[in-house]
């Protein structure tokens, strides 16, 4: 008929079925089939409804009243079921009427669903698995040594690193970027347990010294006996070996600061490692950061989500207590709509008319409450549909703030962890640097002490070297006086005395050869003490320079052999009293210039 066309032509739009998606917006074709079937399935519905809508009509005019009326009856009875049908049978819950972007878009939402954590995904510790594996190795380290220092921060760095572990174990965290963050300090404490032990570099250095210095008193034993029996050669021959030897042992001494400066060198890259602990720092509050911004945009897309909740709830009981309102009011009306029928056919001569009109608006009425109950079931999808997508996205954002809190946690863990490797790397630093400058100390006084012997040895053998230069120069001008006298007498004995001179002569250049070279060494090794003797100035510790031991000691000899030659010689009483006072004007120089020393160090 010409209503169900128009009908039908009204429905068709409805007929079109938008694609449906997915929560995560992926298109089903199994649910754009349904849904088209449960669109032809209501269209059926609303058709059979409106065909015996028309039935009714056509049943008003006819002229068998009471016929009529019997079958008006039984379509009423037939329509009110078919109604109850279409109430009951329409349903639209397989409509795409809600998802995800109108969640955020009517919501006002920030966070959208890729940058949320899901139950699906999996976390990500296998670079925490990498560092508990790095610190497993560091304890079977081989420098035992290094090990006890730092076995307590590994053992530490281990339980932190398994929290971490459990922690993320029960998120959907990736740790890769937060597992970085500690691997400079771990290297820095793996090199740091590497560095010589310098007791250990030292102990052959030790072992060359003791041994240096038995064949010194071995070497200062022989000489001792051959100035007893007056093997004087020996004894000469002695001091230069002991000079050699004390000359290695000054090289064995400060070969030490060799070993000790490759030491200090392996120490020093540790000396910055707080820059290493502020970057640590630096990104762990940039990791800290970032989360907890996630957190608060996700906890501010929960509120929205609760006031979306809490204003479609009231929306849904408002619509549903005004949809039963109109079910109410069109139960009503079509009650009132029978019993005016009724009414008609008592009068359904006069009243033909109006039973028509009546009809008429009972169709439209029907119609009308058919559209009205579309509306409904549709606002109903919608609805549930709104319900199961803000429950889910609520799922994902909750499960996001607690992946947050987690992380945050985590990288809290990590920042201890930092703090702790490079505290103990810091004291280790510390208690290196100190050993070293004790150890420093100690090796210029055992400098000192190879110092004093070398250079109060050599001035010995300088001393009778100069002796013997003496000795030699006055047995020139004794024989050039005796050559002399052998040629003013043609005596044959005058080549005697001329090879006599000639042989001292070049005794003579041997003796000062020998004197240049011992004195040279002896101005090297005083350069080469310097260092020293600034260090133990510096630290404060007293001593007598070698120099003026020697030279107390030599001014002790002199005087010793003035007196000799006194009790040997009365007839030089006179040059021996000279030599006695000069003596006594140098002594008493000398004291002058210690006390003067004395008081300026004192001074400043």
């Amino acid at each position: 008929s010409k209503a169900t066309v128009s009908v039908l032509n009204w429905d068709l739009p409805s007929l079109h079925i938008p694609p449906h998606t997915s929560t995560m917006g992926e298109p089903s074709d199994v649910t754009l089939e349904a849904a088209r079937k449960q669109k032809i399935h209501n269209l059926k519905l609303k058709t059979a409804c409106l065909e015996n809508e028309e039935y009714v009509q056509e049943l008003h005019v006819s002229d068998w009243s009471e016929n009529q009326k019997a079958k008006l009856a039984s379509a009423h009875e037939k329509g009110h079921q078919l109604l109850a049908a279409v109430e009951s049978g329409t349903k639209w819950n397989l409509t795409a009427a809600y998802d995800i972007q109108k969640l955020m878009r009517v919501c006002g939402l920030e966070m959208s669903v890729r940058e949320l954590y899901k139950p699906e995904d999996k976390p990500q510790f296998m670079d925490i698995l990498s560092l508990k594996r790095v610190l497993q190795d560091m304890k079977q380290h081989r420098n035992k040594t290094r090990i006890v220092s730092f076995t307590g921060t590994i053992d530490n760095g281990l339980t932190k690193l398994e929290k971490v572990e459990e922690e993320l174990r029960r998120s959907q965290l990736d740790s890769t970027e937060l597992a970085q963050v500690p691997v400079s300090v771990l290297k820095n404490l793996e090199d740091c347990m590497n560095v010589t032990v310098i007791q250990t570099a030292l102990m052959g250095n030790e072992e060359q010294i003791k041994a240096q210095s038995v064949s010194i008193e071995k070497c200062k034993e022989i000489r001792n006996v051959a100035l007893a029996d007056g093997e004087m050669s020996i004894a000469e021959e002695q001091f230069y070996i002991k000079a050699q030897l004390l000359e290695r042992l000054v090289e064995l001494v400060r070969d030490k600061f060799r070993i000790i400066g490759q030491t200090d060198d392996e120490n020093k890259m540790f000396a910055k490692i707080h820059e290493v602990q502020k970057k640590a720092y630096q990104e762990t509050s940039a990791m800290k950061d970032g989360k907890r911004r996630l957190k608060q945009r996700c906890e501010n897309d929960l509120k929205h989500v609760h006031d979306a909740i809490q204003k479609a709830d009231l929306e849904d009981a408002e619509s549903m207590k005004r949809f039963a309102a109109q079910k109410d009011k069109s139960e009503k009306f079509l009650k009132e709509n029978l019993d005016k029928q009724d009414e008609c056919w008592r009068k359904i001569q006069d009243l033909e008319r109006q039973l028509q009109k009546l009809g008429t608006e009972r169709f439209e009425e029907v119609k009308r409450r058919i559209e009205e109950n579309d509306r409904e079931e549709k606002r109903k999808v919608e609805y549930q549909q709104f319900l199961d997508v803000v429950s889910q996205h609520k799922k994902l954002l909750e499960l996001t703030v607690y992946n947050c809190e987690l992380a945050v946690r985590a990288t809290g863990i990590i920042e201890e962890l930092v703090a702790e490797g490079c505290a103990a790397i810091k004291a280790r630093y510390d208690t290196t640097n100190k050993e070293l400058a004790d150890l420093r100390l100690n090796i210029h006084k055992e400098h000192l002490e190879a110092f004093r012997r070398l250079y109060k040895t050599l001035g010995q053998i300088v001393y009778k070297k100069e002796k013997k230069l003496e000795e030699i120069d006055r047995n020139i001008r004794a024989t050039h006086i005796q050559l002399e006298f052998s040629i003013e007498t043609f005596d044959p004995n005058a080549k005697k005395h001329s090879d006599q001179k000639k042989e001292l002569y070049r005794e003579r250049a041997s003796v000062e050869e020998e004197l240049d070279m011992l004195k040279d060494k002896m101005a090297q090794s005083l350069s080469m003490f310097a260092p020293s003797e600034d260090a133990l100035l510096k630290a404060g510790i007293e001593f007598t320079h070698p120099a003026e031991e020697l030279e107390d000691n030599n001014l002790n000899r002199r005087s010793k052999m003035v007196e000799y030659r006194a009790h040997l010689a009365k007839q030089e009483e006179v040059k021996i009293a000279a030599e006695r006072e000069e003596l006594k004007r140098v002594k008493q120089l000398q004291s002058n210039s210690q006390r003067g020393q004395a008081i300026t160090d004192g001074t400043s």
